[in-house]
């Protein structure tokens, strides 16, 4: 499995809502393909949206990096911060 971790910016709210129903409909597509094993927000203690996490079914790093460059939340700069790693489930 490989997962992506990204943080939103501090002023990330607007460009998270102006781009969630495509990003969604790009995580359905993956779903719907095998590719995608969890995908969901991070929340503040606020109660807002935060960041990102998606686990990945696969060990292609390549195809999630290429996945991920074309993701609209990563396209229109919503993350201050991100990471793409591989993860061993254990449990």
């Amino acid at each position: 499995m490989i997962i992506f971790i990204g943080k939103d910016r501090p002023d990330g709210e607007k460009i998270r809502t102006g781009n969630r129903d495509k990003h969604l409909i790009m995580l359905k597509e993956l779903k719907k393909n095998g590719l995608i094993y969890f995908a969901g927000p991070f929340i503040s203690d606020q109660g807002k949206m935060s960041g990102s996490l998606i686990i990945f079914d696969t060990e292609d790093m390549g195809l999630v990096r290429e996945i991920m460059s074309n993701d609209p939340y990563v396209r229109s700069g919503l993350f201050a911060a991100r990471e793409i790693s591989r993860l061993d489930k254990v449990i």
